[in-house]
C-alpha cells in the first residue's frame, strides 16, 4: 500500500464487499440447511412427503430428495 497508495485504496474499498458477499452466501446456506433439517424431521415424525412438500412450498421431488 506504501509503494500504490492508489490501488491500496481501491483495495481497502473492495475489502467490505467482499466480506458482505461472504456474509450473504453463508446465510443462504445455513438457511438451506436449516430448511432440510425441519423436512427431514417432519419426516421421521410421521408426515407424509405430500404433506411435507404442501406445509414448505416446495416441490414434491425435492422432498423425496432428503428422504
Amino acid at each position: 500500500m506504501k509503494q500504490y497508495p492508489e490501488e491500496g485504496e481501491a483495495i481497502m474499498e473492495l475489502m467490505p464487499a467482499w466480506k458482505r458477499w461472504g456474509y450473504e452466501e453463508g446465510k443462504a446456506e445455513g438457511k438451506e440447511e436449516a430448511q432440510a433439517e425441519i423436512i427431514r424431521k417432519l419426516l421421521l415424525h410421521g408426515f407424509t412427503p405430500e404433506a411435507v412438500s404442501k406445509a414448505v412450498e416446495l416441490p414434491l421431488d425435492e422432498i423425496k430428495k432428503l428422504m
